[in-house]
C-alpha cells in the first residue's frame, strides 16, 4: 500500500511539473545531524523536486517529493569498531511555501510526511524551515530538517532524525 501511494504521489507531482514548465525546482542538499541523531548518523544527503505556484506577490505555495539519506555511524570502543549502525532513508512528501523579500532573501517551510525506506522503521512527520538567497535561476538556502519517525514496534519510543542543512536549488 505504501509503495502504491508513493507511486501515485510522485506521478501527480511529476505531471504538475511537466504541464507547468515553470515553478519547478530541483534541489540537492547536505546536512550535519544534530541532537540524538548525531549519535547514530554522521552525515545527511538528499535530493528534492518541487513545484511552486505563485499565490500572491512574492509568495509561492506548492508540493515537493524527494529522498533523504542519513548515513549510519561506526560505534567504537577504545578506538575499535564494535558496531556499524545502518543507514536510514526517507521519502518526504510535503507541502512547501516560500516568501521572497524584495532583496532576494527568502524564508520558506516544508511540512508533510516522510516515508521510511528501511524495514523496521515507520515514517513520520517531516518539517523543514529554511532561509536563503533567490537568484533568477537558482536558490541557495540553510535550514533545519526534522523527521519524527521510529521503530514499527509501538512499545518503544519514537526516534527523531534531525539535521542542519544547506541546499542548492535549480529553477527550471
Amino acid at each position: 500500500m505504501k509503495k502504491l501511494f508513493f507511486a501515485a504521489a510522485f506521478a501527480a507531482i511529476g505531471l504538475v511539473g511537466v504541464n507547468a514548465q515553470t515553478g519547478v525546482e530541483g534541489t540537492v542538499h547536505v546536512g550535519i545531524p544534530v541532537g540524538d541523531t548525531s549519535d547514530v548518523s554522521s552525515f545527511n544527503i538528499g535530493v528534492d523536486l518541487a513545484y511552486l505556484h505563485p499565490i500572491a506577490n512574492n509568495f509561492k505555495l506548492g508540493g515537493k517529493v524527494g529522498y533523504d539519506h542519513f548515513i549510519g555511524k561506526d560505534l567504537k570502543v577504545n578506538g575499535n569498531k564494535v558496531y556499524k549502525i545502518d543507514d536510514v532513508g526517507f521519502i518526504p512528501l510535503a507541502a512547501t511555501a516560500k516568501y521572497e523579500f524584495n532583496n532576494n532573501i527568502f524564508v520558506g517551510a516544508d511540512l508533510g510526511y516522510a516515508f521510511s525506506t528501511k524495514d523496521g522503521i515507520d515514517g513520520g512527520l517531516f518539517y523543514q524551515p529554511k532561509i536563503g538567497y533567490s537568484a533568477p535561476t537558482w536558490d541557495l538556502y540553510a535550514g533545519y530538517k526534522g523527521i519524527n519517525a521510529g521503530p514499527e514496534d509501538t512499545n518503544t519510543v519514537d526516534w527523531k532524525y534531525n539535521a542542519v542543512s544547506v541546499g542548492f536549488a535549480y529553477k527550471f
